[in-house]
């Protein structure tokens, strides 16, 4: 089994070709910014969530298929990642995401709602992938574009649950089911391969909290899963704040 970690391959920020961060309160998504300033789930006072699940009596396989199925049947999750190459802060919902992204020196503020991508960078960045006049010209706007744009890839594998949990859920290569321990505040079984470690609930429904890297890979990064099936709405941002990625070709 491989436990795809965060990396940042996963998390690359592509020029979009044409294609850090600056605030604006008044694009802010308000489902995005309650989700985030929520207290944590029961969890948090170190008590089961629900009823023992008996994930931990089965095999990697399984406990990634029943930790796959949970998250999917979630209305959303709060996804907070950091590796010494990239970061990523997420609240996701089943068709859309909010938060912000960074690679290196480049923090993006990133919104997906229906298929679209809203992406806000500085001058410094928009001029990095486009030009100064082109920058000029987007400002302090959101540049939007589809999620069905190549250019647009590595975005799309972290624009919604689905190709996220693909992401950080795949299986590949030998496993093990450690002891239950605790993750999160919870009770939850480890799946650790040589790429690293999967924390799974087994109370309640079988979340995926947390995974960590491998020591032997060099690489310290780690994910962090909370906030599930809060209720959240993320709307885009107003039109005259967005700038369509098709005008700056």
């Amino acid at each position: 089994m491989r436990v795809a970690l965060l990396t940042a391959g996963v998390l690359v920020l592509v020029t979009t070709a044409g294609c850090s961060g600056s605030d604006d309160n008044a694009d802010e998504s308000p489902a995005a910014s309650a989700s985030a300033s929520e207290s944590a789930s029961p969890a948090a006072t170190g008590e089961p969530v629900g009823k023992p699940n008996g994930v931990e009596q089965l095999g990697p396989k399984k406990i990634l298929a029943q930790a796959e199925k949970a998250a999917m049947s979630a209305r959303s999750v709060r996804i907070v990642g950091e590796s010494p190459a990239a970061a990523l802060d997420l609240v996701v919902t089943k068709d859309s995401s909010d938060g912000q992204r960074t690679a290196g020196d480049t923090t993006l503020k990133t919104r997906v709602v229906s298929g679209t991508i809203y992406i806000k960078g500085d001058q410094a960045y928009w001029t990095a992938a486009f030009n100064k006049k082109k920058a000029k010209k987007i400002g302090d706007k959101w540049v939007a574009g589809d999620l069905d744009n190549p250019k647009l890839e590595s975005f799309r594998q972290t624009s919604t649950m689905k190709p996220i949990m693909k992401q950080f859920l795949r299986v590949s290569g030998p496993a093990e089911v450690g002891e239950v321990a605790v993750a999160q505040d919870q009770p939850a079984v480890p799946v650790t391969s040589q790429a690293g470690t999967l924390w799974v609930a087994t109370t309640g429904k079988a979340y995926p909290l947390l995974i960590t890297s491998a020591p032997e890979t060099g690489e310290d990064s780690q994910v962090d899963f909370t906030q599930w099936n809060k209720k959240v709405v993320i709307k885009a941002p107003p039109k005259k704040n967005v700038i369509d990625l098709a005008d700056l070709a």
